[in-house]
């Protein structure tokens, strides 16, 4: 009788069983839990100069010089599906070379501004009940539409330091037609003197009025699913009431912040809005954007009845530099000062540098620090990508005004009496990316002023920034 008996394991299969039993029992072990909290911090640098703001080259402030440093750190704490905190503390400095304290002709300029310590994100995420596609968002927060032609910043006297909005936002998802549906109730107060207060005490004006509002916006991706488009359709209310102040004697328009005085007066009434937008394409190098809107109610003791509208196609030309094409027209209606109706368009929340940033300090001239209105512009522009970390943009604009108005009567003494050319512009970017941690930008502006303006307003104008991010 032959007995066989068995081979002992070779290494190989002992190896094998092994990396086999080890494998098991890495995929039996459970994972370590996310943590639910999450932070991060960035800082901003920017170095500006701005030349003959105003226009007017014989204005001991003409021409600005400044520093700005923003810091900011944010935390994020969510232990369910449900719930979510969500925070974030800034910090911003500036110091003014230019313009010098000695000359600045209102009282309260800090060529030093020692910089603002407040909340700008401080809100709770809800999904009350996991079934439904129902989310709200609730408390201090940013608020981007669209292309943010009319809503993105509610805080336009900072200069980018902030955009925040204190807010309550309901977000419903109608998946069978691919639709969103937002509903905002909205409530700005006109400085930084409510909770949450800036920790370094000090109040500063955001907006010129006291705001209240609310937001319906519905946004459809199934209409022009085959172009990878989408269509807005919206309605805005507003309620504007009078902020009136105090750090000048006599004058209680006068705003300060970022360390620098300057009048500005306020926005009273009720204003409706009705608009649509569609964003798609039309070929794979053909792309099309364009928005209007039709507002009325009341604005400044007036009817109103204005009118805007924003447009553009794109066409990519491609190639190794990526290059494209683009062609703008945007209209926003003017006054008409033979027209007891107020036809002044109001940019509502949309009172950021959209397509320039030059023009944010000369709009004063005729409007408010950043208030485009009264407005017809015809823009060109290239683009280009020279290398993977890099793009490069130069634009054209043509302006002109509708009517010969303005905000104010002590404004008229800014502009002509029939002259509609605001002037040639033109914009330059270059953008940097090295990676998700480091990037910046230079851009470069200049504007040659048109027979709208009076005739010692017309001098030529420049800005020009150097900015550079950190973010971890």
């Amino acid at each position: 009788m032959i007995f066989n008996h068995p081979r002992p394991p070779t290494t190989s299969a002992l190896a094998l069983t092994c990396t086999a039993w080890l494998s098991g029992a890495a995929l039996a072990a459970p994972e370590p839990a996310a943590s639910p909290f999450d932070w991060g911090a960035d800082m901003r640098l920017r170095q500006i100069y701005v030349g003959n703001v105003g226009l007017n080259d014989d204005s001991p402030i003409a021409d600005r010089n400044f520093e700005r440093l923003r810091l900011r750190l944010w935390g994020n704490y969510k232990p369910n599906d449900q719930f979510g905190l969500n925070t974030r503390l800034i910090w911003e400095g500036r110091h003014y070379v230019q313009p010098d304290d000695n000359t600045y002709p209102l009282p309260g300029f800090e060529d030093w501004y020692s910089g603002g310590i407040l909340f700008d994100q401080l809100n709770i995420d809800l999904k009350p009940i996991a079934t439904l596609p129902l989310s709200f968002k609730i408390g201090r927060q940013d608020l981007i539409f669209g292309n943010g032609w009319l809503i993105l910043d509610g805080t336009p006297l900072d200069g980018s330091r902030t955009i925040y909005f204190d807010a309550a936002r309901a977000t419903y998802q109608i998946e069978s037609i691919d639709t969103t549906v937002d509903l905002v109730y909205l409530d700005q107060n006109a400085n930084t003197d409510r909770f949450p207060q800036p920790l370094n005490g000090d109040v500063e004006d955001q907006i010129e009025q006291n705001e209240t509002g609310a937001i319906l916006y519905l946004r459809n991706k199934s209409l022009l699913k085959h172009q990878e488009g989408v269509v807005d359709g919206y309605f805005i209310y507003k309620h504007n009431r009078e902020q009136l102040t105090d750090y000048v004697p006599g004058l209680d328009t006068v705003r300060k912040n970022n360390g620098a005085p300057f009048p500005s007066p306020s926005d009273t009434g009720d204003i409706y809005g009705l608009g649509a937008r569609v964003d798609t394409k039309l070929t794979d190098q053909w792309s099309l954007r364009a928005e209007t809107i039709y507002e009325w109610g009341t604005r400044n003791d007036a009817d109103l009845s204005a009118f805007g509208f924003n447009g553009r196609i794109g066409y990519l030309l491609g190639g190794p530099l990526k290059q494209n094409l683009h062609l703008e027209y945007e209209y926003l209606s003017g006054d008409d000062p033979n027209d007891s109706t107020n036809q002044t368009f109001d940019p509502l929340w949309g009172r950021w540098p959209q397509w320039s940033e030059l023009m944010v300090y000369q709009w004063p001239l005729d409007s408010r620090v950043s208030e485009a209105t009264n407005l017809q512009r015809l823009g060109i522009g290239w683009g280009a990508k020279p290398h993977e970390t890099t793009t490069i943009t130069a634009n054209y604009h043509a302006l002109w005004a509708n009517e010969n108005s303005t905000l104010t009567a002590a404004q008229m003494a800014n502009i002509t009496d029939d002259g509609h050319f605001r002037g040639h512009l033109f914009t330059s970017w270059i953008k940097t990316k090295l990676n998700k941690h480091v990037f910046g930008h230079l851009v470069a502006e200049y504007l040659l002023p048109g027979d709208y303006y009076a005739k010692n307003r017309r001098d030529n104008s420049y800005f020009v920034r150097a900015e550079i991010n950190l973010a971890w």
